[in-house]
């Protein structure tokens, strides 16, 4: 059964053993069809004042991961108080923000998504247990069984730990559906993948990213700006932008190459990253 947090029916040990058994949990709701509209607006805008600051993977594929350097409109999906308590009992109060970014995903004729099933942080197989952060994932638009969707295999968090990707076989994973507000709070070492529907609709969504303040940063790819790490409200946890400036940082694919010139844009340095892939 599709593991699905609410609220007003779960206490916080059978939400936090259901995580700990799936490696993740389903909120329907977490965000408000205003909040959702005001979300898509900003995407839409951001895309049209800042579209050379998106990178296009394929027809497909597209994201920014530095949208909070330019604007604020985004700051309640990092700080939404109905994510935000489950990972704070999840993570505890030493949780930390990681990363934002936004996704696209265009209707295609492509079978499968270009990353494949995959573990976040690192590519390497023998590193797994060192993934230890948890991702929220925001749907913009309504997710059917027809469009895109993100699609998990269970407990290769920990109980299946030992799956390696590329074994995945069909039927083991969960495609995670909902309406346009839904979050999915899944631990980043559960092997996923986006998977491609034909006929989908335009699939929008954002993705945020947390660990611990004793953990290294797992992503430098977005820069966290002053209005965050100054901000003083103690509603929220008080390390969450504690990683601002931080200088040690896990040796994975969320880390910047060092031998490009600083000057470079956040987009133009992916687009690099990706050439030097490709061209391998």
């Amino acid at each position: 059964m599709t593991p699905i947090f609410d609220a007003a029916l779960q206490s916080p040990p059978l939400f936090a053993r259901e995580f700990h058994e799936q490696g993740f949990l389903i909120v329907p709701n977490a965000l408000s069809a205003a909040q959702v509209s005001v979300f898509n607006r900003a995407v839409t805008d951001d895309l049209e004042n800042h579209g050379g600051e998106w990178v296009r993977f394929d027809e497909s594929f597209l994201e920014t991961p530095d949208v909070i350097s330019r604007t604020a409109d985004f700051d309640f999906a990092i700080e939404n108080p109905v994510t935000l308590a489950i990972l704070r009992s999840l993570i505890g109060e030493l949780i930390t923000f990681e990363e934002f970014e936004i996704l696209i995903r265009n209707p295609t004729g492509k079978a499968q998504d270009l990353k494949a099933w995959h573990r976040d942080a690192t590519r390497d197989y023998n590193r797994r247990m060192e993934i230890e952060y948890v991702s929220v994932v925001y749907y913009l638009t309504d997710v059917s069984e027809t469009d895109h969707c993100l699609s998990i295999v269970p407990g290769s968090h920990y109980r299946r730990v030992d799956l390696r990707p590329a074994d995945v076989a069909s039927g083991e994973e969960v495609d995670v559906l909902g309406s346009a507000g839904t979050a999915v709070i899944f631990h980043g070492r559960c092997i996923h993948a986006g998977k491609l529907k034909a006929g989908s609709r335009q699939r929008r969504t954002l993705h945020i990213y947390y660990a611990r303040a004793d953990q290294p940063r797992y992503s430098e790819w977005t820069a966290i700006p002053p209005r965050l790490y100054q901000k003083a409200d103690p509603a929220l946890p008080p390390l969450l932008y504690s990683k601002w400036n931080a200088s040690v940082v896990f040796e994975g694919v969320g880390k910047k190459p060092r031998n490009l010139p600083p000057s470079m844009s956040i987009a133009e340095m992916i687009r690099e990253v990706q050439r030097r892939a490709n061209a391998r």
